[in-house]
This record gives C-alpha cells, sequence and structure tokens, in this order.
C-alpha cells in the first residue's frame, strides 16, 4: 500500500506541477487531444458533446492509434467506472463486465451501432474483437433501455469498425511479438499477431476486408499454489475475417453489408489452483446489412443483423456443446425539427439455443430437452426526442415498450435535462437523469437443468446528476449515480440453480479530467468509487487511472498508463458445496508505450507492461502477467 501511496502521490504532484507551469505557455501552442467533439451513443443523433446530459466517454482512432498492440478491452477498461475482470489474467481467461457495480447480463454491446448479443449468456464476448479492425469507441454508462432495450441497464458500449477510406487500394501488413510470463515465473512465454488487409472506394462502391491471427502461450491459466512450475501451459489462439461492401446508388440512398467471423480455441485449468486439461472452442458468424434513405431533414434505416454463435467443449471435463441464434431488426425514422431531434423506431429481437450435453451414466453427447422451447422473442416500438435550445438548456426524453415473448410488457422510460453556461474559453454544464430498466433471463438461465423458469426478470431505476468545466484545454467533471435494482439474477450454490437474489442499491461516484500541458505532453485521469449494499464480487470499491502522452514530434510519440485497484471481495469454490468469502488484494499497474513512423508508410511500436512486475490476483486462485515487452511494426501500401 505504501507503493502505491508513493506512486500516485508522485503522479498527482507531476500533474499539478506541469499545470501551472503549462499555463504560461503561448495559446498557440495548445491544440485538443479529443479528434471529435461530436458522439452518437447518447442521442443517436450526432451532437456536440457539451449539448449531450451524460458523461459519454469517446476512444477515438488517434487514440487506438497511439495505443499499437493494446486490446479492445484494455481501452474500455481505462474508463471511469468499468471494471472488466480476468483482462490481465492468461489471454483465454473469461471476462466479466462490471460497470457501475452491475454485471455482463447489464451491458449492450453494439458493433456499427447495432446490438450483438450471444443468446447463450445474454452478452458478447468481447475476446473475440481485434482492436486493429476498430476506428473508436463510445461508451455510455446508466441505463440507456429507452435506446437500446433489454439488458443496457448500466452501460452501451458502441463500437465502430474500420471503413474503407478513399482512393482505389489501401492495403497494409502488420505484425507483432511479445514475451508472456507471470511476476514469479521465468519462462519462454510469446504472444504473437499477425494483420493484414486491404480497402478502397470504386466509383459508386467501397470495400474492406481484414484478417487477423493472435496467439499467446506460455503459462497456467491457475495459479500453483504450491510453486513446483508443473502446470499445463493454457494457449489461446484467435482469428479474424472481416469484409465490408457499400454502395451509394444516390446522394440520398447508400447501403452497406458486412460479414464477419471470429474464433478461438482456448485451454483452461480445472478451478481456483487447480492444472486441468480443458480445451475448448467458440466461433461467432456475424451477418449485417443497413440500408439508408436520406432526406432533407432526416433519413429512414433499416438495420439487419444475423449473428450464429458455436461453441464446443467436447475435449472438456463437462464435454458438451452449444449454439445459438440472433436476428436483429432495427427500423427507424430520424427527423429534425430546428431545435428538436426525434427518434421513432420497432426493434425485432429473436433468439434460440441449441445445447448437447452427456447425460448420467452414458457416454454419447445428446440434445438437450428443455421444459419450454429454448426461443425468445422481443418486440419493442420506441421513441427519443432531443431538445437544444441554443441559449444553454437541453433535454433528452425518450419511452419503450418491451413486448418480451414470456414476460409481456414492461415500460420503460428515461429523463435527462441539462444546462450549459458558455464563455468564449470554455463552458460549464449541470445535468441530471432519471431512467429505468428492463433485464431479461438467458434462455439458458430459464430452461436448462441448472436455470428456473420461474425466475423474474430483473428491474432497476437509476439516476444521477453531475457537473463538467471546461476552460481552455482543462476539462473536469464529477458524476454521482445510484441505481435501485429489483430481483437480480444470480447462480444459488446450495440448491444449483439460477435464482432471483433480491433487491440492492448501488450508487459511487465519478471523477474524470484532463489537461492538455502544451501540443507536446497531455495527461487524463479519473477515479471512480462504488458501493454496494450487498456483496459485490470482483468489484473493486476504488479504481483510479491516469494516462500521460507525450508527443515528441510528428513521427514519435510516448505513453505511460498506471492503474490502481483496491481489493475485492470474490469466493472460493474448491468446496463447492460450502463456499468461502475471501478478499482479493489491492494492486496497481504501469504501462508504457511508444510508437514511431519511419516513414508514411511504416510505423513501429513497443510496450511494456507491468513495469513493476506486480504479483496479485484478479480471480481467486488463478494467474495474472507480469512484467512483459512487445515489439511491432505495420506496413502501408
Amino acid at each position: 500500500m505504501k507503493k502505491q501511496c508513493i506512486i500516485i502521490g508522485a503522479l498527482a504532484f507531476f500533474s499539478a506541477f506541469n499545470i501551472v507551469n503549462g499555463q504560461e505557455k503561448d495559446d498557440n501552442e495548445k491544440e485538443r487531444v479529443e479528434e471529435l467533439d461530436e458522439i452518437v451513443i447518447d442521442s443517436r443523433f450526432k451532437i456536440k458533446k457539451e449539448n449531450s446530459g451524460k458523461i459519454v466517454h469517446k476512444i477515438t482512432s488517434k487514440t487506438i492509434e497511439q495505443n499499437k498492440g493494446k486490446t479492445v478491452v484494455d481501452l474500455i477498461n481505462r474508463i471511469a467506472g468499468i471494471e472488466i475482470n480476468g483482462n490481465t489474467s492468461v489471454f483465454g481467461q473469461t471476462l466479466g463486465y462490471f460497470v457501475r457495480g452491475g454485471r455482463s447480463n447489464e451491458v449492450v454491446i453494439l458493433i456499427d451501432g447495432l446490438q450483438v448479443v450471444n443468446p447463450l449468456q445474454n452478452n458478447f464476448d468481447l475476446r473475440l474483437l481485434n482492436l486493429e479492425q476498430v476506428e473508436s469507441i463510445e461508451i455510455s454508462k446508466g441505463a440507456s433501455s429507452t435506446l437500446y432495450g433489454s439488458g443496457a441497464a448500466t452501460a452501451v458500449i458502441d463500437i465502430r469498425m474500420k471503413k474503407a477510406k478513399s482512393g482505389v487500394s489501401n492495403s497494409y501488413f502488420g505484425t507483432s511479438l511479445g514475451s508472456n510470463k507471470t511476476a514469479t515465473k521465468s519462462n519462454k512465454g510469446t504472444v504473437k499477431q499477425v494483420d493484414l488487409g486491404t480497402n478502397g472506394t470504386i466509383k459508386k462502391l467501397n470495400y474492406l476486408a481484414s484478417f487477423s491471427l493472435f496467439e499467446s502461450d506460455g503459462f497456467s491459466a491457475a495459479k500453483d499454489m504450491a510453486g513446483t512450475n508443473n502446470f499445463n501451459d493454457d494457449p489461446f489462439r484467435r482469428n479474424n475475417f472481416d469484409l465490408r461492401l457499400g454502395y451509394d446508388f444516390s446522394d440520398s440512398f447508400s447501403t452497406t453489408a458486412t460479414y464477419s467471423v471470429n474464433n478461438f480455441n482456448n485451454s483452461y485449468d480445472a478451478g481456483s489452483f487447480a492444472d486441468g486439461n480443458n480445451q475448448a472452442r467458440e466461433s461467432n458468424y456475424r451477418f449485417s446489412f443497413s440500408p439508408e434513405y436520406r432526406y432533407a431533414s432526416g433519413s429512414v434505416k433499416v438495420n439487419f443483423g444475423y449473428t450464429k454463435f458455436d461453441i464446443d467443449r467436447t475435449n472438456t471435463s463437462f464435454p458438451g456443446k452449444s449454439n445459438g441464434d440472433n436476428t436483429m431488426v432495427d427500423a427507424f425514422v430520424k427527423h429534425n425539427f430546428k431545435k428538436v431531434k426525434l427518434i421513432v423506431g420497432v426493434n425485432l429481437q429473436k433468439n434460440k439455443i441449441q445445447t448437447f450435453s452427456i447425460p448420467f451414466g452414458q457416454t454419447q453427447l445428446t440434445e438437450t430437452q428443455y421444459s419450454q422451447k429454448p426461443e425468445t422473442t422481443i418486440t419493442d416500438p420506441y421513441a427519443n426526442i432531443v431538445f437544444i435550445s441554443g441559449s444553454g438548456f437541453n433535454a433528452n426524453a425518450g419511452v419503450r415498450l418491451n413486448n418480451h415473448s414470456i414476460y409481456g410488457n414492461h415500460f420503460v422510460y428515461n429523463l435527462n435535462p441539462s444546462y450549459r453556461f458558455t464563455n468564449e474559453n470554455g463552458y460549464a454544464r449541470f445535468f441530471g437523469s432519471y431512467s429505468t430498466a428492463f433485464v431479461a433471463p438467458s434462455i439458458q438461465e430459464l430452461f436448462a437443468t441448472w436455470g428456473n423458469p420461474d425466475l423474474k426478470p430483473q428491474e432497476s431505476s437509476s439516476y444521477e446528476f453531475g457537473a463538467e468545466y471546461k476552460l481552455g484545454d482543462f476539462l473536469v467533471n464529477a458524476v454521482y449515480f445510484n441505481r435501485d435494482v429489483k430481483n437480480i439474477i444470480v447462480f444459488d450454490s446450495t440448491t444449483f440453480r439460477m435464482t432471483n437474489g433480491g433487491d440492492t442499491t448501488i450508487n459511487g461516484v465519478e471523477i474524470n479530467t484532463s489537461y492538455q500541458f502544451t501540443k507536446e505532453f497531455a495527461v487524463n485521469a479519473n477515479y471512480s468509487y462504488t458501493k454496494n449494499d450487498v456483496v459485490a464480487i470482483r468489484i473493486p470499491k476504488n479504481k483510479f487511472n491516469a494516462n500521460f502522452t507525450y508527443i515528441l514530434s510528428e513521427k514519435t510519440n510516448f505513453s505511460l498508463d498506471y492503474q490502481y485497484v483496491s481489493d475485492r471481495d470474490d469466493t472460493d469454490f474448491r468446496n463447492f458445496s460450502n463456499p468461502l468469502a475471501v478478499q482479493l488484494a489491492s494492486y496497481s499497474l504501469l504501462d508504457f508505450g511508444v510508437k514511431h513512423s519511419l516513414s508514411k508508410q511504416v510505423d513501429v511500436y513497443g510496450n511494456i507492461t507491468n513495469i513493476l512486475n506486480e504479483d496479485y490476483q484478479e480471480i481467486f486462485g488463478f494467474s495474472t502477467r507480469g512484467r512483459n515487452f512487445q515489439l511491432g511494426m505495420r506496413l502501408q501500401f
């Protein structure tokens, strides 16, 4: 703890020193760190951040370029109020998304504005994505069910994939190699990645095709408590293929079609401190089609998406297979009435699954017979309105009717006013919101042998209020949130079935600040405090992130990232009939990165992660990565 306090104190002093001295710099030397000032996720219209009634986080393409060699999860995990558990364990570790004290099924993931969901778990696995194929990411926290439906109780993460550039042909090739070991084990583990792709525009047609291969090996998922170093390595292998075609029929009408294949092979162990030899494969096939007609004051658009998931656990201690289909149609009209922006639409979602297991006393995989047909449909009409007065007052309000094939109708709504005071050097804005959310159980949670057909849907109501102040290149904001949750969906380790675990209240504070000291040097930092009325498994009460970026020249930039995660509660399941509560110690991570352009066509980069070689646990009884090195290059032609 003493070491952590020293590091935090040193970083705070360094920032304060530069704020004082940076104010003496010529204003002409300053420029915004942020690449774009417009956001979409909060209202589904392009609006300036200062007119939004929430704090929306945007990871721009510039930020992604400055973080070569990182993952999608690495960047999202730096955002205040977000803890993605398992991110620094072995690369194949199952991830848990904990946003504002919530769980994975309370976060909606969008790809290019269209929700993607695995109906087996009611979430989407971010391990499937490659950051090299991502253009930008927007994150809105708090309930957003009025715009994004069931599951959008704590956050919506919109991941925008790269699009074709101008020119007939633009191609690239990239590769990287790094070490992969724990803090206590000296080994020869490696991380390797290869990326290649091409894109371009030919008259009215634009196209993009990209492929990526990622591999890691070197250490065991489970922690070797005895220190014998006899545990088997647990390698991870992923490949990604994206194909995008777009055609502009006219200035008013265009369409885009995408096809993606993402899959990984993953090895995992038997449990906490327990070696194993389990090998699984997960595949995701996604097709989307989005025609859009634009007119003077708005647009009409239909997003169609079909996603298929396959999970093969034949070579594990509990053999099985699973597959699921998700069909999503989102049709909507957006219209601008000068100061008022209106969106009206209907969303249709259909989920179905099929699973296979070996019944007791048998040796062959057999299709699971559910108590009801393993399918659900959700049909949601919705409307949302945004009012931007021009004089400082803004408002965002919406309603949605969730029509679930099992649970019937659930009405959700949102009210989000804000007020902004402006001056020539910046602004101050104050905002608040009240919203409700509805989270339906997954099909397996309802009808599997460990499921419960009597489960009630999880419902919540949230309110938040906060303020943001911007002066020149200095920005700070603070938000207080409170979420009341009813009928929490949990697994009961005594009955070995899903159940409703009662109600809880979760509240907390998030603070973000950034300052562009000079055109070369910028700092971003955030702090979050989260309090849960019940035991918050793997959710830190306190978390702090800081990023320091120094641009030496147009060709070279450096970055330093610090993260502190406080102690967390976890569960020891080694005696499954009598699980015990345990506490995981706090930890700090310090990472360094550098990127240099040898020419307009060639970039090289390097990373050092966990510089302090901290030995810690994200999950009780499982390993984490120690100090590791990575070198990479990218060639464009």
